[in-house]
């Protein structure tokens, strides 16, 4: 029987130990490397750069979950593109929905753009269904709207049974799919505004006589004063951010507390998503990764489109060189404390290229690293055709040498013809004498 040294034994736990940790560090850095990693309570959240899409920071971040009113992001994508803002709404019925409310009243009419404004600052569950039977007809259509809506986008894992959030077993998402929407969302700048409103008020009507005067649901846009603080980095400060710019909450005993964010400065935008948090964690979550992505990353081009790379030979064409060109643009975040100059790129193309060549053709292709990461690429293209050159047109020598050739022959022909016409006169005229 073999026996085991202690020394062998220690060694072997340590490499085991060593491997483990790796694993475990390769799992939890995100798509994008940085020194140090957030530290959230939330089970499940996600941090994304709003210009590229590059994942900072995730956390469980394709675990299907509950989403809550963080559903009504998608409905109002589907609202704002299938109808216009100032078509006028007739509510004959009364919304059968509970949980947070505008208190919409049978014979009350509102314009595409007021329900919106209700459904994202107040998010009224009623409003979210008004909306989807005046789009659609009836709940069950919108909502097929709003999964179609979400494949397209680039959702992975969601599929919604109703336009408002409420609970429903089969009513899921993930964050990261919460942060695509979101994403998507935040590209139309009608949308941008209304979640990015601190508050919202309604004109009185024939059946509310007064003012329905709302909060926006999102405290990062007003919340100050002692009843809206958080204990943040050590301290307790206002929930209100002056770098958020939106987008929506949402709660229900199910899915708990849950938040998508929205902040930029002058140069960084970026969205979270936070979900099944607990109350006071949601906001020091948030804030969190929201600082983490704006002060801890910056956004760098590495190239813009159509910009000159490089030039390659060409054979048998009508030039000698040809310039490439970069198809796209690329931009990409990296550490604050990474210097633009770190990056290197790489070009690949060929020794050279036979004519012909056709603009738009992709000859090449140019990699950006830094520390042996690949920052992003793109191909490289030929910006003009260049046509095939015949052998005899490619060599000038050649082409003077059968032009002189042809000179020549044609002086001699003119030599010949002189000295024929010549010899015909002098025996014309010695026929003449010889007749006298």
């Amino acid at each position: 029987m073999k026996s085991h040294h202690p020394l062998n034994c220690l060694l072997s736990r340590i490499i085991l130990i060593s491997i483990l940790v790796l694993l475990i560090a390769v799992q939890i850095f995100p798509a994008v490397f940085a020194s140090e990693h957030p530290d959230i309570s939330a089970p499940r959240a996600i941090l994304m750069d709003k210009v590229t899409g590059e994942i900072i920071y995730e956390k469980n971040a394709h675990d299907p979950t509950y989403p809550a009113s963080t559903t009504k992001v998608l409905t109002a994508i589907v609202v704002l593109e299938n109808a216009d803002l100032q078509e006028m709404v007739h509510i004959d019925y009364e919304p059968g929905v509970t949980g947070s409310s505008m208190f919409i009243l049978p014979g009350e009419s509102f314009t595409v753009e007021t329900l919106l404004q209700a459904l994202l600052i107040r998010s009224g569950n009623d409003v979210a269904e008004v909306l989807a039977r005046h789009i659609s007809g009836s709940v069950e259509s919108f909502v097929e709207l709003m999964n179609e809506k979400a494949v397209e986008i680039g959702a992975k894992n969601t599929h919604f049974t109703n336009p408002h959030g409420l609970p429903d077993e089969d009513h899921i998402t993930t964050a990261y799919d919460l942060a695509v929407i979101a994403r998507y969302a935040m590209q139309d700048p009608v949308f941008r505004e209304i979640v990015a409103a601190p508050s919202l008020i309604i004109p009185e009507t024939l059946k509310t006589p007064e003012q329905r005067i709302y909060n926006n649901s999102n405290r990062f846009l007003w919340g100050r004063g002692p009843s809206h603080q958080m204990f943040y980095n050590e301290e307790y400060t206002n929930i209100f951010n002056p770098r958020v710019d939106g987008i929506k909450t949402g709660f229900t005993n199910a899915a708990q507390h849950c938040l998508i964010s929205s902040a930029s400065d002058e140069k960084r935008q970026v969205i979270t998503v936070v979900l099944n948090a607990e109350r006071e964690h949601l906001y020091p979550d948030s804030r969190t990764l929201l600082d983490y992505g704006l002060d801890e990353f910056q956004l760098v081009t590495l190239t813009d489109e159509k910009m000159l790379a490089t030039s390659v030979p060409i054979n048998n064409g009508t030039r000698d060189n040809l310039s490439l060109f970069t198809e796209k643009a690329i931009h990409t975040i990296i550490p604050a404390h990474v210097s633009a100059d770190d990056i290197s790129q790489v070009i690949t193309v060929d020794d050279s290229y036979e004519a012909p060549i056709e603009s738009n053709q992709i000859l090449g292709k140019v990699v950006y690293n830094y520390d042996n990461q690949i920052l992003g690429e793109t191909n490289l293209i030929a910006m003009e055709s260049v046509e095939f050159l015949p052998f005899y047109r490619r060599i000038p020598v050649f082409g003077f040498l059968i032009a002189s050739i042809l000179m020549i022959f044609a002086i001699w022909q003119v030599h010949i013809f002189r000295l024929r016409k010549k010899k015909r006169r002098m025996y014309l005229r010695k026929r003449m004498e010889r007749y006298e």
